[in-house]
C-alpha cells in the first residue's frame, strides 16, 4: 500500500452549478476520480440538503445508487454562518444542530468523513470564551457522530485559531475520541507563511491524526482559485514526504468552477497533475 493506492475525490464545486448530480458523477468518473465530495456551505440551498426528507438529499442519494459511485466526504463549511463557539446561544445551537443533521445525512448517503471548518467564530469577535464554547460543542458533536460511526475531521483554515495542524491536534487530543480527526489542506498551510521546515514539522506532528487532504495550490494569503502548479505549494516535496510517512488516507482535489465547460476539462487536467506528482514522489531517492 502507498500513495498510488489512495482514493482520490473531486470537490463538487469544481463542476458547474448547473450540472445535476448524475452529470457531476459521470464527469468525476470520466476524469478518473474515485469518489465525490459534497459541499454543505452557508447558503440555505446547500444547508437544506441535509434536512430529513429534503428532495435534494433524496435526489443525491438516488444518483449515487444509480451511478454506483461513492460520496465519501462532506465539506461542511456552513458553520461559518452558524459557528459552534458563538456567544449567541441561538447561533451556537443552530450550528450544533447542523452538524447533527450532517451526520444523519452521512449515515444515509454513505459519507465516511464530515469535515468541519476550524472556526470558533467567523463573522463575530473571538475570545477565550468562544474557544471554550467551541471545545464544549465539539465534544457534543463528536459524541453524536461516534454513536453513528461517522468521523468528524477538522480542517486548518485562514484564521489564527486553527491555521496549523498542531493547533487542531490540541483540540483533537483534548476531545480524545477515535471519531475526531484532522482533514488537512496543504494550500491553507502554505498560504499562512510558514517556512518549509516549520510546515513539515507541523504536518509531522499531526500525521497520525490526519485522515484526508484537500489538494489545491495557493499563494501567500491566497487560498482559492490558484491553478495547480502556478502557486507556492511545493507538491514534489509534499508528496515525497507523505510517501515516506506511508500516508494511506484520502485526497480530494479542491477547485471552484468558472461555470463553463472549461472547468470540466480542468478537472481532468487536475487529476493528471496529481497522478504525475505522485509518480514523481516514487521516482525520488
Amino acid at each position: 500500500m502507498g500513495l498510488k493506492d489512495c482514493k482520490v475525490g473531486l470537490y463538487e464545486k469544481a463542476l458547474p452549478k448547473s450540472f445535476g448530480w448524475k452529470q457531476k458523477i459521470k464527469e468525476a468518473k470520466a476524469a478518473g476520480y474515485d469518489f465525490i465530495e459534497i459541499s454543505i456551505d452557508e447558503t440555505d440551498e446547500k444547508i437544506a440538503r441535509v434536512r430529513s426528507g429534503n428532495p435534494q438529499g433524496i435526489e443525491i442519494r438516488e444518483a449515487l445508487l444509480e451511478e454506483d459511485f461513492p460520496l465519501l466526504t462532506m465539506c461542511l463549511s456552513g458553520n461559518r454562518r452558524f459557528p459552534i463557539g458563538s456567544m449567541d446561544d441561538g447561533t451556537r445551537n443552530t450550528g450544533l444542530a447542523l452538524i447533527r443533521e450532517a451526520v444523519d445525512f452521512a449515515v444515509a448517503a454513505g459519507v465516511r468523513i464530515v469535515q468541519l471548518a476550524g472556526y470558533d467564530e467567523y463573522y463575530g469577535p473571538r475570545s477565550k470564551e468562544t474557544e471554550r464554547r467551541f471545545l464544549d460543542a465539539l465534544r457534543s458533536a463528536t459524541e453524536y457522530a461516534a454513536q453513528r460511526a461517522v468521523t468528524l475531521a477538522i480542517e486548518n483554515v485562514d484564521t489564527d485559531f486553527m491555521n496549523t495542524l498542531s493547533k487542531i491536534k490540541t483540540y483533537v487530543d483534548e476531545v480524545d475520541s477515535p471519531w475526531l480527526k484532522i482533514y488537512a489542506d496543504i494550500a491553507n498551510l502554505t498560504a499562512c507563511g510558514m517556512s518549509m521546515q516549520d510546515l513539515y514539522e507541523d504536518i509531522g506532528c499531526a500525521y497520525t491524526d490526519t485522515i484526508a487532504w484537500h489538494v489545491k495550490d495557493g499563494k501567500l494569503n491566497v487560498i482559492r482559485d490558484t491553478p495547480y502548479g502556478t502557486g507556492i505549494v511545493d507538491f514534489d516535496t509534499f508528496f515525497t514526504f507523505l510517501k515516506e510517512k506511508e500516508y494511506a488516507g484520502l485526497f480530494v482535489m479542491e477547485m471552484w468552477s468558472d461555470q463553463t465547460e472549461e472547468s470540466v476539462r480542468y478537472v481532468r487536467t487536475a487529476r493528471q497533475f496529481l497522478e504525475e506528482k505522485i509518480e514523481m514522489a516514487y521516482g525520488k531517492r
